[in-house]
């Protein structure tokens, strides 16, 4: 069984007859209208042994499980507002140092992203845990969608987590040191940095009345295309989307930069519609933006070729 049937099975039992929820499950945040305003709500989970590679400090776990939250946020064109953590510790973390840390990123980025903490749960556990709740506020909401012609866009670029978690998961499986990964970290260091220090696109606030729809890009490009439903990717356009360092370590490595570029999780950039990417790319000089393809009436091609890419999903 994999998450999209489970979810499956969820939409199925759960039913919503409350007139006020606008959005449930199904993206990435649940909308409702609240005294005349949407408020968008969602929860992200990390875990030590799924998510939290243990070349991370616990300064930069606070820093990954609050940015994964706040993104969600803003994907859905919401503003954060407020932010809450229930922890799951197990005796490895349950001391002062691990603590202090881990909450010293979540505060220091929550400054950052203008978003207070102000809650959550401790609980005693046999392995890390870490569940956030963000709320946050929108007078547009933005769904997974888009019209037929409509431009998809992606953010900045895609890649680099790819990349850091391939040399991570040789160093783990003893193919090279601890030595020789911190050689290439340092040779890497923009690859690495946005696997240590991630950050959700604010700044896509500002344009979201001229977005159609939007994800972010946690589970690599593959799979967030994929809500999108219908779409035409062009793979000489996605290159541009590739930065000049993961070009040179796919080089290094023997690896197909398109592949990298599709399914690298947790960058955090937006994945977007619109027919209006002119006016966005005058409104926002600060965030760059690529056309990677547009939205089509039916069918998945990349290339003229079906589009077979998975992006990553978890498996039981």
């Amino acid at each position: 069984m994999d998450e999209l049937k489970i979810i499956e099975i969820i939409k199925n039992i759960l039913k919503y007859n409350n007139k006020n929820t606008i959005k449930g499950i199904g993206d990435d945040c649940a909308i409702i209208n609240f005294n005349n305003k949407y408020l968008a709500l969602t929860t992200d989970t990390i875990c030590r042994k799924t998510h939290i590679p243990d070349i991370l400090t616990p300064y930069q776990i606070g820093v990954r499980v609050l940015t994964a939250n706040i993104s969600d946020l803003v994907s859905c064109g919401a503003k954060p507002l407020y932010f809450l953590l229930s922890i799951v510790l197990s005796k490895y973390e349950a001391n002062e140092d691990f603590i202090k840390e881990l909450y010293k990123g979540l505060y220091e980025y929550s400054e950052i992203y203008k978003c207070p903490i102000i809650g959550g749960d401790t609980v005693k556990g046999y392995e890390l845990v870490l569940s956030g709740f963000a709320l946050g506020e929108c007078i547009k909401p933005l769904y997974r969608c888009g019209n037929a012609k409509d431009k998809l866009v992606v953010t900045n670029n895609i890649g680099r987590v790819y990349c850091a978690l391939y040399l991570y998961y040789r160093y783990k499986r003893g193919k090279i040191s601890k030595n020789e990964l911190e050689k290439y970290e340092e040779k890497y260091k923009e690859i690495f940095k946005k696997l240590r220090y991630p950050r959700a696109k604010i700044e896509f606030l500002k344009i979201v009345e001229f977005v159609r729809g939007a994800c972010d890009i946690s589970d690599g490009l593959a799979k967030e295309l994929k809500y999108f439903k219908s779409f035409y990717i062009y793979s000489d356009k996605l290159y541009k989307l590739i930065p000049e360092d993961v070009l040179e370590f796919c080089e290094e490595f023997n690896l197909n930069p398109i592949k990298v570029a599709l399914n690298s999780g947790e960058e955090f950039e937006i994945l977007f519609t619109t027919n209006k990417l002119t006016t966005i790319k005058r409104k926002l000089k600060e965030m760059k933006f690529i056309e990677i393809g547009e939205i089509i009436e039916n069918g998945q091609f990349i290339d003229g070729e079906h589009f077979n890419e998975e992006g990553y999903i978890y498996h039981w």
